[in-house]
């Protein structure tokens, strides 16, 4: 009897939460859930019923039909829960307070000392404590922490490793020192993973479930999506694009490894010995200045190594531009696309397309979060 019982305890919190993890993708009507969840209308219903009374999710507009009774769509209330979402990069950090629904109710830039253990993470702790303050939320309805790191890091112990050109935080236990400060969940993710994810189901992917996000900026970050899920391996890690060898005779990398594409395509390195400081500089002197052309020229032939070592690995159909890319990314990615495509095996059969991965001031800190309520629905 015991063990029926927490059988039908998980079935039902298995349920509830499929049920939450449906509309953060979008509004649903009931039926529509119940055929998604496997459900009878009526099961649907009652969860759905005892959903709304407890201030979980709403009841929105209906959309006209011509014919038969009009569904009308569920939702989940902005309330119903919030995470905090932490990027940390080469240049430093912010954080914010986002709710179940996407929206950024504060965010802060943070200045990390060099202090050891909680001191270092003193300033963040004090920082979301704040927010979470102005923010005016009552504290049972905050979720827990996402944090978005530069990798290789290990996300199943909450332990940033040793990312090239990232000292400070090296060997550093930030997912169990955050909890023991705040008394939340803590959650450690890759940051160009957190963004793939972010980037999952929504229009600028156009219904591919099988990408790879390419962040490039003062590293070269990857995030991998195979059938609709984050593709991790033993431990948590993730996939490292820009430690796999694309010359192997080539320049050392800061992570010992010979030749590496970081080496060679994140920004700063592309940019060494040239008479530009930024991506931004090249793309807007693109095409009249002969040296941007070739520096251009140059970047795609390095990421079209690494990509095409990428697809000929793992059968993906999308990659998504991040990071520095961005800037004026309506021109880089035509060219990067006819570039991997004219060295793919399997170019006359499934043609690699390059698209912009989908962005804004907040996505850093929203994927961050993203991490969090993702670990949250689930059982």
């Amino acid at each position: 009897m015991a063990k029926a019982a927490r059988n039908a305890e998980y079935t039902k919190e298995y349920n509830r939460k499929l049920f939450l993890r449906l509309l953060r993708r979008e509004p649903l009507s009931r039926s529509e859930i119940a055929r998604r969840m496997g459900l009878t209308r009526a099961a649907t219903s009652l969860i759905a019923e005892e959903l709304l009374s407890e201030g979980l999710i709403q009841e929105t507009a209906a959309t006209t039909r011509r014919l038969g009774r009009t569904p009308v769509p569920l939702a989940l209330k902005p309330e119903a829960g919030y995470a905090a979402g932490v990027y940390l990069n080469r240049n430093g950090c912010t954080a914010g307070i986002v709710d179940i629904c996407g929206t950024v109710l504060c965010k802060r830039r943070i200045h990390i000392g060099d202090g050891i253990h909680l001191e270092k993470i003193q300033p963040l702790v004090t920082c979301i404590h704040e927010m979470t303050a102005q923010a005016g939320i009552v504290p049972e309805r905050l979720v827990g922490v996402g944090i978005s790191a530069p990798g290789p890091l290990d996300g199943e112990s909450g332990r940033i490793l040793n990312p090239p050109g990232f000292a400070l935080w090296h060997n550093t236990d930030i997912g169990p020192m955050l909890h023991q400060a705040l008394d939340l969940p803590v959650y450690l993710e890759n940051d160009a993973s957190c963004l793939a994810r972010h980037n999952l189901g929504k229009p600028g992917v156009q219904g591919s479930e099988n990408f790879l996000l390419l962040l490039v900026d003062s590293g070269v970050g990857s995030g991998v999506v195979v059938n609709g899920k984050i593709l991790k391996g033993a431990g948590y890690f993730t996939s490292e694009l820009g430690h796999t060898s694309i010359d192997h005779q080539g320049k050392r990398c800061v992570c010992g490894n010979i030749g590496c594409l970081e080496a060679y395509a994140a920004i700063q390195n592309l940019l060494e010995g040239s008479s530009f400081t930024t991506w931004r500089q090249i793309m807007d002197s693109f095409p009249y200045n002969d040296e941007a052309m070739g520096l251009l020229r140059r970047e795609i032939g390095y990421l079209t190594a690494g990509i095409v070592n990428m697809v000929n690995l793992i059968s993906i159909d999308t990659v998504l531009l991040a990071g520095d890319l961005l800037y004026k990314a309506e021109l880089l990615a035509p060219m990067l696309e006819d570039s991997v495509n004219s060295r793919l095996l399997r170019r006359s059969i499934l043609p690699i397309r390059v698209l912009v991965s989908c962005s804004g001031p907040d996505a850093r800190v929203q994927s961050a979060a993203d991490v969090a309520f993702g670990r949250y629905l689930m059982v």
